[in-house]
């Protein structure tokens, strides 16, 4: 007969949901891209055909599980509503990561309070904050933990069933993160680890032959299929030069945000009560769960390391997102070293010691920067505490403070072990739950700000204009987060074209366009007839004989009369009016086939704490002229044009400057192309350049 559930989990559970569904909606605007894009539109792409392609083109993605269970959403019209069914399914997901837990502490003989204290804490790791996202955390969080229940009671009573439902778990865990594709490999390696504890090693592989069998049938079928198709875009994954040091570095930087996001006071318990359950189990159970735990644990921490190292420098970020999985183990390590009675204190204080030390030598204040928190849910609450405090050294130091008075508590509460175990356990999930805050106050003002800055009010502005499928046009310097934001909420964006220079996205289908000598942009040689939104963030673009139907804060929506062309194609010129140091500005005449007479103007502006400069522009038949910058003043440049077809000319400038991550020079107004035939004339008069100023 069936037990009722306990009443304080589904407690727990429920109200994780609810607020984890409450919070998630306060997020304006999906931001970690392309995964989220990545996973709506297979989601959106499995509702409509059943396959899984991204913009019309077939998508070897190996972790379709998210697309599967979200797909019946994206059959809502609203694409803001179904984005908060998608956070809804997801909030739900990660909040059953709750019963796994439990149903954990019970096989290892925990008490029901610790139980529940566990289960809380799982609710509360801050990494839950992807519970708003549209990717793959909800659904891969329950699945490891359940995979790990099922591994301890396969290797406890190895049968079939148990077995079977292991191999299940770990298959739908691989499909819902390529990652966790290691719990067979982990399951194999603490079968051996228990087989050679108890003696018995060839019993243990015997006893475990049908999930081992079964894994290496399907390893066999991946390999055989090829690279492309199992590994997807993670395949080039595969292909580096590993650098031990390296691997060891960003190993221990994982490792130490880990330990951050259990609530730090919990983990040196749990590393003895680790050791302790593989070295002096207590029953089998303990065995079991202490060879699956220790040995997921370095798996997840190798390969979050592995990953790093096969990226270039430049791009490294600490992955704590590859290995929150495992802070459920480690509360359910210190809760078997506290059943214990608080043994082996000295190695408690040792370890404890030393994660003081590395809080206070390794401050976070040097993570919390720029696009190095995106894999990391307690990086961004230190950036949000950073904020508040005004500076990111300060909270880097309120973080260590709170490191050391967590880990004194915990030493001096060992001396009395009944009431140690819940102070520890109270003050951990208060560490999680603050951290937890931290990190979804930062995503909401985050993400509530990237709304405001680059999207319309309307983010499905495109799909509301009702001017049917829709072709991205983007062009030199185009900003990715700008083009994922308008794909992700349009779906009548079916279509990514590059115009010269602009660079792909992501590694989906994509297109180059060709422009001809009369400006008409083809792409797999045909033209191009189908609405337009153009890309402005790095460039200018104007579209000729085309129906202006909206604007956005960077991009325009067109409709060309009959195939589409170019008139003025201007690289650099940034929408907010900066102007790169380096570009090229191209136009192409009226009519095709036709002669170009008139004068290019532009609006320049030197910043007043500016170094003076030259603006010089290349024009064509090897003329050049330059402009002489001063600071705090604006200069107004003409340039003849007098060509037979297209016309093009580069600039350049000497003047340098960061504006945010993007080199500039100084500002500008749009260029502006005015017919007139007298700079023919003009341009016959001064051989040398066609320069003008006012």
């Amino acid at each position: 007969m069936r037990r009722a559930p306990d009443p304080w989990l589904v407690a727990i559970v429920g109200a994780s949901f609810v607020v984890r569904t409450a919070l998630g909606w306060l997020r304006a605007t999906p931001v970690f891209f392309p995964d989220e894009y990545i996973y709506a539109a297979l989601g959106r792409s499995l509702a409509e055909s059943g396959r899984p392609s991204i913009r019309g083109g077939s998508a070897h993605f190996p972790a379709l599980l998210q697309p599967i269970l979200t797909a019946p959403a994206w059959l809502i019209d609203d694409v803001g509503v179904a984005y908060r069914s998608v956070q809804t399914l997801g909030a739900l997901a990660m909040s059953m990561a709750a019963v796994p837990v439990y149903l954990l502490a019970e096989r290892l003989g925990l008490s029901r309070r610790v139980a529940l204290a566990l289960s809380a804490l799982a609710a509360l790791v801050p990494d839950l904050v992807y519970a708003s996202y549209v990717s793959s955390e909800a659904l891969a969080y329950p699945l490891v933990l359940l995979a790990v229940f099922a591994a301890v009671r396969a290797l406890v009573r190895p049968t079939r069933k148990a077995q079977l439902a292991f191999v299940g778990l770990a298959v739908l865990a691989t499909l819902a993160r390529a990652q966790l594709a290691i719990l067979p490999l982990v399951f194999a390696v603490a079968a051996v680890a228990v087989g050679a504890r108890e003696g018995r090693v060839r019993d243990a592989v015997r006893e475990s032959a049908l999930p081992l069998g079964l894994f290496a049938v399907m390893a066999a079928a991946a390999v055989a299929s090829g690279p492309a198709h199992v590994g997807g875009i993670y395949r080039s994954l595969l292909d580096f030069d590993a650098d031990p040091a390296g691997i060891a570095h960003s190993a221990a930087l994982d490792a130490m945000m880990l330990a951050y996001a259990a609530g730090w006071i919990v983990v040196p318990g749990a590393l003895v009560g680790l050791w302790l359950a593989v070295s002096r189990p207590r029953s089998r159970e303990e065995l079991a769960f202490g060879a699956v735990a220790s040995v997921l644990l370095a798996a997840l921490l190798l390969e979050a390391a592995f990953l790093q190292a096969s990226l270039p420098v430049s791009d490294r970020v600490i992955e704590e997102r590859y290995v929150f999985y495992a802070v459920p183990l480690l509360g359910l390590c210190f809760a078997l070293y506290a059943a214990r009675g608080w043994p082996l204190r000295l190695a408690h204080l040792a370890i404890a010691a030393a994660l003081v030390v590395v809080s206070v030598r390794v401050p976070l204040s040097g993570y919390a920067v720029s696009r190095a928190i995106s894999g990391s849910a307690v990086l961004y609450a230190v950036a949000w505490l950073g904020r508040a405090l005004g500076a990111l050294g300060d909270a880097a130091a309120v973080v260590a403070a709170t490191v050391g008075v967590l880990s004194g508590v915990a030493v001096l509460a060992s001396r009395r072990p009944r009431l140690a175990t819940p102070v520890v356990f109270g003050l951990a999930i208060l560490a999680t739950g603050a951290l937890s805050a931290g990190a979804v106050a930062m995503v909401v003002d985050t993400t509530t700000k990237e709304r405001r800055a680059l999207l319309p009010t309307d983010p499905s502005w495109v799909d509301h204009a009702h001017v049917g499928r829709t072709v991205l046009l983007q062009s030199w310097g185009g900003n990715s987060m700008v083009s994922f934001q308008a794909l992700f909420w349009n779906r009548s964006l079916d279509r990514l074209l590059l115009l010269p220079g602009a660079l792909p996205v992501d590694g989906f289908r994509t297109e180059r366009a060709r422009i001809d000598k009369n400006g008409f942009l083809f792409a797999d040689g045909r033209d191009i007839r189908s609405a337009l939104v153009v890309d402005g963030f790095g460039s200018t673009t104007r579209l000729r004989d085309a129906r202006l139907v909206t604007a956005g804060p960077t991009a325009t929506l067109s409709v060309p009369t009959g195939a589409a062309r170019l008139s003025l194609y201007a690289t650099g010129r940034y929408y907010d009016g900066w102007l790169a140091g380096r570009g090229t500005v191209q136009l192409w005449p009226e009519e095709p086939g036709g002669r170009l007479a008139g004068w290019l103007s532009m609006r320049i502006e030197t910043p007043g704490d500016a170094d003076a400069g030259t603006l010089t522009f290349a024009l064509p038949r090897g003329r050049s002229t330059s402009v002489r910058l001063s600071p705090g003043v604006s200069r107004h440049v003409r340039v003849a044009v007098c060509a037979s077809g297209a016309w093009r000319a580069t600039y350049g400038s000497t003047i340098h400057r960061l504006v945010g991550l993007r080199l500039v020079s100084v500002r500008s107004g749009a260029p502006v192309f005015r017919p007139d035939p007298s700079a023919c004339s003009a341009l016959r008069s001064r051989p040398t350049g066609a320069y003008d100023r006012s």
